[in-house]
């Protein structure tokens, strides 16, 4: 049996995750694996390339990559990663564009040895 839940309850296991747009209880996702390639060039809305997957070089040139935020929060999770961590599944609504995951996403770009991660679909 596929266990099912709210935005509001992932957003309550997580303390770094608000979200208006699926925090509620209105939203029902599922966990599930999915290959991350699946993921990169979904449209996403939210996106200054219009996909769900930003590059690291994307990154870096992005106007709001002020004192390196984007790019340092990503090499931040490539090496937590690397020393055996492991980061939330992302957030994705039924078409799989993310609502939440962005940098996560980068991240795992950057490691060919990760085929597979775990997201929270909407269904």
């Amino acid at each position: 049996m596929v266990e099912l839940l709210t935005g509001k309850e992932i957003c309550g296991r997580y303390t770094d995750l608000e979200n208006d747009a699926f925090g509620t209880e209105n939203h029902r996702f599922e966990l599930i694996t999915i290959e991350k390639e699946k993921l990169y060039d979904v449209p996403c809305s939210f996106s200054n390339n219009g996909k769900n997957l930003v590059t690291y070089k994307e990154w870096a040139n992005d106007p709001e990559n002020y004192d390196d935020y984007h790019t340092d929060n990503v090499k931040q999770m490539v090496d937590y990663i690397h020393e055996g961590g492991k980061l939330p599944p992302m957030i994705v609504n039924k078409d799989l564009c993310l609502y939440d995951g962005q940098h996560r996403l980068t991240a795992y770009s950057l490691i060919p040895d990760i085929k597979e991660i775990e997201i929270y679909k909407e269904v």
